[in-house]
Order: C-alpha cells, then sequence, then structure tokens
C-alpha cells in the first residue's frame, strides 16, 4: 500500500532516502491506528526539542551524541507526518504551514542551544556573535528558499524542469555548477558544506561543535547572498552567458 503513496521525487541528499525509508515502516503502523499527522508533528517537536537543547546545553561529548540521536529519531518521524497525510486523505495546508514552521523552529533553536553550550564550555560570550552571524544567515536562507519554492523549487530535490536543462549540457564551467548547488545542493561537496547536517555530525563525532559553528556561519551567508544575487537577476534580467540564470529566465521569466 504504502509503496504506491512514496513521493516520485528523487532526494538529492542520499541520507534521506535511507531516512525515509526509515519512516515507511512506521507509517505502516501509524497508518491502522487513529493518530493524525498533526498529531505526529506537535508530538514530535514536543517531546525531541527540550531534549536536544538540554543535551546540547551541557556540551560535554556524550550530551552532544545524545543530542545527535535524538535529532536522528526526530527527523526519522518528522518525515512520517506528510506520508500519513497522504496515506489517510488528510493533506491540508495549516497542516504543511505547521510542519513547516515548526522545523525552521526546531532548526533555529538547536542552534541556539549549541551556541549556549560552547559559551559555557569556553566562557567565552564572543561566541555569541558567532551565533547571531549563523542565525541571521540561516534566517536570510530560509527567506531566499521560501522565494525559489514559488519559482516551483523543492528544498529536497530542486526543480525537475531545471535540472533537466542541465543533463543536455556537454559541458558545464565551474562557476554555473557553484550557482547551481547553491540553489538546491546536489553534489555531496555542496550537500556536505552547505546544508547544516552533515557538518553537524561531523562536529558532534569529532567533539568540535565550535569549528561546526564557525564554518557553517560562513558557509550559509555566502549561500543566501548569492541566492539573492541569482533572484535579483531572474528579476531584472539582463544579457547573461552564465546557463544557470539564462534558465532560470526561460523556465520562470514571463516577458
Amino acid at each position: 500500500m504504502l509503496k504506491q503513496q512514496k513521493e516520485k521525487k528523487k532526494d538529492n541528499d542520499p541520507s534521506y532516502v535511507i531516512l525515509r525509508r526509515l519512516s515507511l515502516k512506521i507509517v505502516n503502523v501509524l497508518a491502522k491506528t487513529s493518530i493524525t499527522p498533526n498529531q505526529i508533528t506537535v508530538g514530535g517537536f514536543i517531546i525531541f526539542t527540550p531534549l536536544i537543547i538540554y543535551f546540547f546545553i551541557r556540551g560535554s561529548r556524550i550530551d552532544n551524541l545524545i543530542a545527535l540521536g535524538f535529532i536522528f529519531i526526530s527527523v526519522v518521524i518528522d518525515l512520517c507526518d506528510g506520508t500519513l497525510a497522504r496515506v489517510k486523505s488528510m493533506q491540508s495546508n495549516f497542516g504543511q504551514w505547521l510542519d513547516g514552521s515548526l522545523d525552521k523552529m526546531f532548526q533555529l533553536m538547536i542552534f541556539i542551544a549549541i551556541v549556549i553550550g560552547i559559551v559555557l564550555k569556553t566562557h567565552n560570550d564572543l561566541w555569541y556573535i558567532v551565533g547571531i552571524i549563523l542565525l541571521f544567515g540561516q534566517s536570510m536562507a530560509d527567506y531566499m528558499g521560501f522565494c525559489y519554492e514559488k519559482l516551483g523549487f523543492d528544498f529536497y530535490s530542486g526543480s525537475k524542469d531545471f535540472n533537466s536543462k542541465f543533463t543536455n549540457l556537454k559541458k558545464i564551467s565551474f562557476l554555473d555548477s557553484f550557482l547551481k548547488n547553491i540553489i538546491v545542493p546536489s553534489n555531496l561537496f555542496y550537500i556536505f558544506f552547505f546544508t547544516c547536517r552533515y557538518l553537524l555530525l561531523l562536529g558532534v563525532l569529532l567533539n568540535r561543535l565550535d569549528i561546526f559553528l564557525i564554518v557553517f556561519a560562513i558557509t550559509i551567508n555566502i549561500r543566501w547572498l548569492t541566492m539573492y544575487f541569482l533572484y535579483l537577476r531572474y528579476l531584472y534580467p539582463v544579457e547573461s552567458k552564465l546557463y544557470t540564470i539564462k534558465f532560470l529566465r526561460e523556465l520562470y521569466f514571463k516577458k
């Protein structure tokens, strides 16, 4: 039954293929209960967010590993609500908004907890500045993601039409590859540096969340600034030799 309910889109991040398979096993059980998708969304947020914040603020190596484990469980459960909504025919605009808004809150609260944990560990208030830079960059990246979503881009898989245009090219420049992956990272290198999950994983495993904080504060601001530039070129088109800008214009700009 659930195999027919799977999303047809392709996830660029290979880790989400595994996570979605795990979530489908849980949905197989939940589909037989009276539990609703919104209950999963709110319940997962209420249960796991305080635990993750608590352990990241404590900040020891063991505490960070425990927090990482709870994040893994939380992400798997979070992926259940959308699938369950399709299985039970309970999709709604409210449910989509609720899931998206709590996801953003969840992410920002984790960043705040990590910053506080590092400050308590190092007794250096300058880390708050790094945290502010990171939070600002993430907020702007979320806003730009919303702008691109209105153009038909999906957070995980990008735009199928946009991506297909690049497959017909025999050669693509480094700059075009960079710009394309900034919009929605599909190359593993860009996925690692321009989304937080792998950097966070490495930071926890190496017990260097301070380095994770600095690197991600830099890359997330590079990402939103680049997306902002490309969006301006989309809104106010001028001649360009870059395929990324040309394809954006061909797909979405109506002359």
